[in-house]
């Protein structure tokens, strides 16, 4: 089957997580928005379509025969199996599938520390909230250090050069 990806053509955003599964396992997928003068055309007229049964709300989304599937976790949870990158038991598959959920939860806490007054606007705009949300979010969100391993003392041997 090929796959058929839309997303923005120039933003490793949300839909770089979906371009980066389908290149690892070398799916056969066109991305749509990148096709040279129609691909942008392409993306805009499916999205504003009302022939769309269930239309996505924003890029990225994937077409998969009749399927139409959107948001990253989603596309990925459906292509996951599909692609051979999480293993055939539920457990696992809801496993992985929660993992991709937190990253996606990270990601845009990421983003809103940079854009913390609005997403409009550009960092440079809210540069000085900005540094404040990054200095709590470091104090409120990351774990704290891992200590590094206690090295083992070198021998004698190796501690006298003589």
């Amino acid at each position: 089957m090929r796959y058929q990806l839309y997303y923005w053509p120039e933003i490793q955003g949300r839909g770089e997580f979906i371009r980066l599964a389908l290149e690892e396992t070398g799916a056969d997928y066109v991305d749509v928005a990148r096709l040279p003068k129609r691909g942008m055309t392409a993306m805009m007229r499916f999205l504003e379509s009302p022939a769309v049964k269930h239309p996505p709300f924003a890029p990225p989304f994937l077409k998969a025969g009749n399927a139409l599937i959107a948001q990253t976790a989603n596309i990925l949870f459906f292509l996951g199996p599909r692609l051979g990158l999480v293993p055939k038991d539920e457990a696992s598959r809801l496993w992985a599938h929660q993992l991709q959920l937190t990253i996606s939860d990270w990601v845009a806490e990421v983003h809103d520390t940079h854009h913390p007054i609005a997403g409009s606007l550009y960092y440079e705009e809210q540069k000085r909230e900005a540094k404040r949300r990054a200095v709590l979010d470091l104090l409120d969100r990351l774990p704290p250090p891992a200590k590094p391993p206690s090295s083992p003392r070198p021998s004698a041997a190796r501690r006298s050069r003589t």
